[in-house]
């Protein structure tokens, strides 16, 4: 029996634990187009659609990938969760805190093949966001911690080859995340990637990037689409390259 994506996370919303389930890339067709989940607190956090809407326009563009250019605000103790394999958070102040159940969902949405992609929007050193995040973090995974993704990640060649994670500023040279196995279902963002990508209702850009301006605008898309497509494909690229290397080997053919 063959299992996607969107499959697992229905048996994670079930609560089924337990289940040894192969890595998997998720299968798109016209009865599921790709969309965001944009997680909606009571405080801390906001929603940037015309972002979304920009990023999945240029996705559909660029790429394969059958989506819908559109998000939608979901609470994260909503079941509805689960009908998404991608989420994102963007922060703009301290989060309040999370109930328990609410915490249980998330991680095993994470767990279960489902991919967060954590945005702080001010692009500071020493934002409230940051130190929420977190705490949140040290909750969802007691026994993992974020950490810097190293310039080899897969990530930053899922579909365009990147050297740096850059977005409405460039603060921060690297990504963060948590781990599990050989994914990382959590990518945090310091750099306000969802400002290079937001839109006002005019259609004209709300910010400017800075310090590289168009250029920066345009390598923030690219990192936006690598995010998705790594949430897509998880190991993907590296697997393959890893396969090369023992076909050049002569280990298999």
């Amino acid at each position: 029996m063959s299992f996607t994506r969107r499959r697992l996370l229905e048996f994670a919303a079930l609560g089924v634990g337990g289940l040894a389930f192969p890595r998997l890339s998720w299968a798109l067709g016209e009865s599921a187009k790709l969309d965001v989940a944009e997680l909606k607190l009571a405080s801390g956090t906001l929603q940037r659609p015309r972002a979304w809407e920009r990023l999945l326009f240029e996705l559909i563009q660029t790429t394969s990938v059958e989506a819908r250019p559109e998000s939608v605000a979901l609470a994260p103790d909503d079941l509805a969760l689960f009908d998404h394999p991608i989420a994102a958070l963007i922060g703009n102040g301290p989060l309040p805190p999370m109930s328990d159940a609410a915490v249980e969902q998330l991680s095993r949405y994470l767990q279960y093949g489902g991919f967060l992609l954590v945005d702080d929007s001010s692009g500071l050193s020493d934002s409230a966001f940051d130190e929420s995040f977190r705490a949140l973090c040290r909750r969802l995974f007691p026994a993992k911690s974020l950490s810097p993704i190293s310039s080899d990640h897969s990530i930053y060649r899922t579909f365009f080859l990147l050297d740096a994670p850059l977005g409405r500023v460039d603060t921060y040279p690297y990504l963060e995340g948590i781990t599990l196995g050989e994914t990382t279902p959590i990518v945090y963002c310091r750099n306000d990637l969802t400002g290079a990508l937001d839109r006002r209702e005019d259609g004209l850009d709300a910010a400017n990037c800075v310090p590289g301006g168009e250029w920066q605008r345009r390598e923030s898309i690219k990192l936006g689409i690598n995010l998705i497509m790594y949430a897509l494909t998880s190991n993907y690229k590296k697997d393959l390259a890893h396969v090369r290397r023992l076909q050049m080997e002569g280990r298999i053919e």
